[in-house]
């Protein structure tokens, strides 16, 4: 009898195959890096302008170009997992979108390196939701995020005194350009401009508890906790029926968020958002898509119907959004008009800064994303509903990297569509049955039992 000679099924030799445990302390300390590094850059991207005040107000003075530097460090810690997976949808819009800017400037005279960077953040952090694509990973993140947030909220309000210590808002904003001083009292205060209701105004949720003061926690502006509050909920309200316990737990912290901020925004579109929960689903959710359609036609009745300002109310904003867009010609609907400043004009500043081909591209390839199950295609809804309404009464604070960079993520999770593994990062059976295949498939004349071979 001969001696056959044995060889290895195909890539066997190629790669030594590590033992059981020594594979599952490496795939599972590839897991926790993955899930700690997106913890971590999605807590930092809500916290970093807290840590920039904080250094502001106890080191040294901070600029706008350190703004700038802090978050080009956040998203390049984005880096190892877009590049698991490339986005053929997201690489032609972001192509697409630089060429127009690009055109764009040329015919305004006008570098918008703003414009470039405010569709940059969402469209890396929808990019980063989808590569990771798990719904459970974003809720702890939305949850960590959340518990960051309430921590240093009640820290400002009930120890207002040591935190303006520690946070000297109004002085970070006059040192990175954003404020100008004007009032003794508001440098006094050390909060932002609209972190002390007005008498006038006064609080709109519970003033008789909670007083004039507005908490802003690590966002340092109560407008922006406010718009945290509403992405919360919206994420709380999409849960299943069968999930109700932990959707209860987001719309319950965006109630209290959306208290001690007191924010009318938030109060206003999660209204519409629990309505939108008990009337539509199904196919009905898909009017949601006409939404942004509607608000424009709201804020140019509104301007058509008052003549003058009426202070800093929500009909007042969408009166001055309105005047603001019947002026609008077709250069500035193409956005090569020179640039205005719009402040709280959100539809102003888009179609000016951005061009309608443009917005309308952005806006349905939003509503083209196959998204697998009802829970997503709800948030969807929803997201549409907070876009069209911030746009009405703000006018950059869609773009905020402390909200926006969440927001898209959150999107981007809901397709379930997680970039593939690398092969070390797979379970040990997962490899073992691949091992396995690979051996069976092999030539018999590559293989023998050991008594053939005696």
């Amino acid at each position: 009898m001969g001696f056959a000679r044995y060889q290895s099924p195909p890539g066997l030799l190629a790669s030594p195959v590590p033992t059981g445990n020594s594979l599952m302390r490496d795939t599972s300390a590839e897991q926790v890096f993955e899930q700690r590094l997106v913890l971590g850059i999605l807590v930092a991207a809500v916290s970093y302008q807290a840590l920039l005040c904080l250094i502001n107000t106890q080191v040294f003075s901070v600029s706008r170009a350190m703004v700038g530097l802090a978050e080009a460090i956040i998203l390049a810690a984005c880096l190892p997992l877009l590049v698991r997976r490339l986005l053929p949808g997201v690489i032609v819009i972001l192509a697409l979108m630089g060429a127009l800017l690009c055109l764009l400037t040329l015919l305004s005279g006008e570098l918008e390196i703003k414009a470039f960077r405010d569709l940059l953040i969402p469209l890396a952090f929808f990019w980063l939701g989808c590569n990771i694509g798990r719904p459970e990973l974003a809720d702890r993140a939305l949850t960590y995020a959340f518990t960051v947030v309430l921590t240093m909220g009640l820290f400002e309000f009930f120890l207002l005194d040591l935190y303006t210590q520690f946070f000297n808002i109004f002085g970070y904003y006059v040192n990175i350009g954003n404020l100008q001083v004007i009032t003794e009292y508001v440098r006094d205060s050390k909060l932002q401009m609209n972190g002390i209701r007005p008498e006038g105004i006064g609080r709109t949720l519970l003033p008789g508890l909670l007083g004039s003061h507005r908490v802003s926690s690590v966002f340092l502006e109560p407008v922006s906790l406010g718009n945290f509050a509403a992405i919360t909920a919206a994420w709380g309200l999409s849960r299943d029926k069968d999930d109700w316990r932990e959707g209860i737990f987001f719309v319950c912290a965006a109630v209290v968020l959306m208290v001690l901020s007191d924010s009318r925004f938030a109060l206003m579109s999660v209204s519409l958002m629990v309505a939108m929960r008990m009337v539509l689903s199904g196919k009905g959710l898909y009017l949601a898509i006409l939404a942004p359609f509607g608000a424009i036609a709201i804020v140019m009745v509104a301007g058509a119907m008052i003549d003058e300002r009426i202070g800093d109310t929500f009909l007042g904003r969408l009166a001055i959004s309105g005047w603001a867009l019947a002026e609008f010609d077709v250069a500035t609907l193409l956005g090569a008009a020179p640039g205005e400043n719009f402040a709280d004009m959100g539809y102003a500043y888009v179609l000016s800064t951005f061009s309608l081909p443009l917005c309308l591209l952005l806006w349905f390839s939003l509503w083209l994303l196959k998204i697998p199950d009802a829970r997503g295609q709800r948030f969807r809804a929803f997201v549409s509903v907070y876009i069209a309404l911030i746009l009405c009464v703000s006018g950059t604070s869609l773009f905020a990297f402390k909200t926006a960079a969440l927001l898209w993520f959150l999107v981007g999770c809901t397709l379930r569509n997680p970039a593939p593994e690398s092969p070390s990062a797979q379970p040990l059976i997962k490899r073992v049955n691949q091992f396995h295949e690979a051996y069976s498939q092999a030539p018999q004349t590559q293989a023998t039992r050991r008594k053939d071979v005696y």
